[in-house]
């Protein structure tokens, strides 16, 4: 056996990894060395070739961007996925992607309906609704149920799972407690997160998953950051925002490299990073008519904005190599960016509809999800 494994040809192997998903490859890592190095090489090289997603919010559309380092007049983004059926709407809205997986939501079904997406295979997969749901069908009118969800994957389970937080929905609909739905499975768990209204998240300021933990910023007088563990599935730390946002609309969190980040709207608009030990640095700052993308700012060496006046995405070059204690990354009004993508996204700068993701091209096939 172990002579048929070191025999096996790397190309082909990788071929193979190409299209196992993540929970297996967890487990064909424990075969051999020459296993475990080829997929830590792959899934490295499917990090550092992530690319940026932007999506259209009123038209339900998503866009890659091939080459951010592209200094073409008309910007370098292709349309990668849009909504079936030829009228605009904004009832779909995309909650999240994770290793080339599109997790949508669907405004006009009570609770939000939640289906996956691979635009590489054409592959969609329903996901089982939250079991609450029926409970609700007196909810005629449409809601915002996506801002509620979030879309993760626990690098250390190899494990999607779904994210549905404590919140008030259009102040008429309120949910309590954690809810998670882990890809494969056919029931949502329900977390109980301590004395009423503590943890209920402020939908305004978004829900960011990174690295296996879920954060959300509480409603109420006195904001805090909740951290949710999704291996333990449980609340592990509440933080202090950073800075002092000047009201309830005013902020959002974000991710920053791999870090947890929040964006606090003013003049400038600044946005500070977690570090390690749990400090808040001010890393970024943006005093010019440009909102900074929702969800993911950064890619690389460029920031993201949104121009005020036409909707268009710019980006704007940092330099390069890490940011050294106390850097922060300037944007002002000498500094009008490179267009990246020739398409309006429709973005106002406190909506909860998210607009920046991550993108990496997969084949990994949704049917080993489908719950049975």
């Amino acid at each position: 056996m172990a002579t048929a494994v070191r025999d096996f040809p790397t190309d082909a192997l990788v071929e193979i990894l190409l299209r196992l998903p993540p929970s297996s490859l967890r487990r064909s890592r424990l075969v051999c060395r020459l296993w475990r190095d080829a997929i830590d090489e792959r899934t490295t090289e499917m990090r550092s070739r992530a690319k940026a997603l932007l999506w259209n919010p009123s038209s339900s559309v998503a866009y890659v961007v091939d080459d951010l380092s592209s200094s073409s007049s008309t910007g370098t983004c292709r349309e990668l996925w849009r909504r079936d059926g030829g009228n605009i709407g904004d009832y779909v809205q995309l909650v999240g992607t994770s290793n080339g997986l599109l997790c949508l939501c669907n405004d006009n079904e009570i609770g939000g309906a939640i289906t996956l997406v691979n635009p590489a295979t054409g592959e969609a997969l329903p996901l089982p609704p939250l079991p609450c749901a029926s409970r609700l069908i007196l909810l005629h009118h449409r809601k915002m149920w996506h801002a509620a969800y979030s879309f993760a994957y626990h690098p250390t389970s190899g494990r999607y799972k779904l994210v549905h937080v404590p919140c008030i929905v259009g102040r008429s609909c309120e949910f309590r407690g954690v809810r998670v739905l882990t890809l494969g499975e056919v029931a949502w768990r329900e977390v109980p997160v301590g004395h009423e209204g503590g943890a209920r998240c402020n939908l305004g300021a978004g829900v960011v998953s990174i690295d296996g933990t879920t954060h959300w910023v509480t409603d109420g007088a006195a904001p805090r950051i909740v951290s949710f563990d999704l291996d333990d599935e449980r609340i592990t730390s509440v933080t202090a925002l950073p800075g002092r946002p000047a009201g309830p609309d005013l902020y959002n969190l974000t991710e920053v490299h791999g870090r947890l980040g929040i964006v606090i709207h003013g003049l400038p608009t600044d946005v500070w990073v977690m570090e390690e030990g749990r400090r808040w640095c001010r890393r970024y700052s943006v005093n010019k008519g440009h909102y900074l993308s929702r969800m993911h700012l950064a890619y690389g060496e460029y920031v993201l904005t949104v121009d005020r006046s036409n909707e268009l995405v710019y980006r704007h070059h940092r330099r390069k190599g890490s940011l050294l204690p106390g850097d922060v990354v300037r944007v002002n009004q000498r500094d009008e960016g490179t267009l990246v993508a020739n398409v309006k996204i429709g973005y106002s700068s406190y909506s909860s509809r998210n607009t920046a993701f991550t993108y990496v091209e997969t084949t990994e096939p949704l049917s080993v999800y489908m719950a049975s």
